[in-house]
C-alpha cells in the first residue's frame, strides 16, 4: 500500500501532482539538459529514501541543506521540476510540498526568483504556505522579484517569509521587498534578522504596517543595525495598525542618542496604545541605558517616574538588556506577563 500523507491521502501514481516520482523524473531530465547533477536532498525526500519520504508528506516540506550547494540553476531545475512546465514534462504542478527550505545553498537572486515565479504562478495549485531562505545569497533583486510576487492581485498562500543571515540583502532590499509587501494582505510573519539593515529600512517596514488589510503579526528584525531612526520609520506606520503583536529589534545598536530616545518614547506610546495589539518586543543587546529606560518607563506612567510600576498588564512581554541596573531592569522588562501585570523576570543569578 503506498505511503500515505497527513490528511490521510495517498501518493496516487496515475496523478503526476501528487506523485513524487513524477517530479523526480521531470527533476532529473531537467539535470541532464542542463548538465547539472541532482542534489542528493532532493532525490531522497521525494522517493530516494522512504523514510525521508514519509517525512516530507507528514510535514508537506522540503529542506535543502549541506552538500552540494544547490545554487541558483539548481533551484530553477527544482521549481521547474515542481512546476512541470518544461519541454517532455508531465505540465501537473506537484501539490504535496507547501513549506520549503533553503539553508546556505547560495540560491542567490537568480534563485530567489525562480521561487517567486512558483508563488507568482502556482497560485491554488501550489499554496506555497512556508518559504525559508536562510544564508543563501539573496539581494536586492531577489528581494525585489519575491516583492512582487506577493502585491496585492498576485500570491495569497504565504504566510511567512524568513530572509535571515542574507547580509546582501541591505536596506535597498528591503525596500524593495516591501513594495510588494505593502499591498499584502495575507501574509503573517516576516523574517529579516542579520540581513544588514540600517536607518533606512525603517520607512518601508512602517508603509507595510499602515497598509489597511495587512495581516502581519510577527517582524523580526534582530541583529541589524536599525538604531533610533530605523524603529521610528517602522512605528510610523503603526497609527492605526492593530494587527501586529510581536516585534523583535533586538541587537540592533539602540543606544540612548537624542533620536533612539524618541523612538523608545513612541514605542511605549504604541504598545500602550488601547486600538494596539504589539504586547511582545524584544529590545535585548539594545545599550539603551538607564536614559533609554526610564524614558519608556516615564511613557508608560503619563510622563512621571515616581511611583512607576512598569508596563501596563496589556504587555505580555518586554525583553531589556541585562546591563541595565538591577532595579529599572526588574521594573522594566515583563516575559510572559498574564493578567494584573505579573510574570515579570529579573536577572539570573550568577
Amino acid at each position: 500500500m503506498p505511503p500515505k500523507k497527513k490528511g490521510g491521502s495517498a501518493i496516487d501514481p496515475d496523478d503526476p501532482s501528487m506523485n513524487p516520482e513524477a517530479v523526480v523524473d521531470n527533476y532529473k531530465k531537467y539535470c541532464k539538459l542542463a548538465a547539472l547533477t541532482p542534489h542528493p536532498k532532493v532525490l531522497a525526500q521525494l522517493g530516494g529514501d522512504e523514510e525521508q519520504l514519509e517525512i516530507m508528506m507528514k510535514n508537506e516540506q522540503l529542506v535543502i541543506d549541506g552538500e552540494p550547494v544547490l545554487g541558483p540553476h539548481g533551484t530553477r531545475a527544482l521549481c521547474t521540476a515542481l512546476m512541470g512546465n518544461a519541454p517532455g514534462m508531465s505540465g501537473a504542478v506537484f501539490k504535496m510540498a507547501k513549506n520549503f527550505r533553503f539553508w546556505r545553498m547560495d540560491c542567490g537572486d537568480d534563485g530567489a526568483a525562480c521561487l517567486a515565479e512558483i508563488l507568482r504562478l502556482g497560485g491554488a495549485e501550489l499554496p506555497m504556505a512556508y518559504l525559508e531562505m536562510l544564508d543563501c545569497g539573496v539581494g536586492y533583486r531577489g528581494a525585489h522579484a519575491l516583492g512582487q510576487s506577493l502585491m496585492c492581485g498576485q500570491n495569497r498562500s504565504l504566510l511567512t517569509l524568513k530572509l535571515d543571515y542574507n547580509s546582501s540583502l541591505g536596506s535597498d532590499g528591503c525596500k524593495a521587498l516591501c513594495q510588494g509587501l505593502r499591498t499584502n494582505a495575507s501574509l503573517k510573519q516576516l523574517h529579516l534578522c542579520y540581513c544588514g539593515l540600517d536607518e533606512d529600512a525603517g520607512a518601508p517596514l512602517g508603509e507595510v504596517l499602515s497598509y489597511a488589510k495587512t495581516t502581519l503579526q510577527k517582524l523580526h528584525l534582530q541583529g541589524n543595525k536599525m538604531r533610533g531612526g530605523g524603529l521610528s520609520g517602522i512605528l510610523s506606520g503603526m497609527d492605526n495598525n492593530n494587527k501586529l503583536e510581536y516585534l523583535s529589534l533586538a541587537d540592533n545598536a539602540i543606544a540612548a542618542t537624542d533620536e533612539d530616545l524618541e523612538a523608545l518614547e513612541q514605542l511605549a506610546g504604541v504598545m500602550q496604545r488601547e486600538t494596539s495589539l504589539l504586547s511582545q518586543v524584544d529590545l535585548l543587546h539594545n545599550r539603551i541605558g538607564e536614559k533609554g529606560a526610564n524614558t519608556m518607563l516615564a511613557a508608560f506612567n503619563g510622563g512621571e517616574l515616581e511611583g512607576s510600576k512598569g508596563p501596563p498588564g496589556k504587555i505580555q512581554m518586554l525583553q531589556v538588556d541585562h546591563s541595565l541596573p538591577d532595579q529599572l531592569f526588574n521594573t522594566l522588562g515583563r516575559l510572559d506577563a498574564g493578567k494584573g501585570g505579573k510574570g515579570k523576570k529579573g536577572k539570573k543569578k550568577k
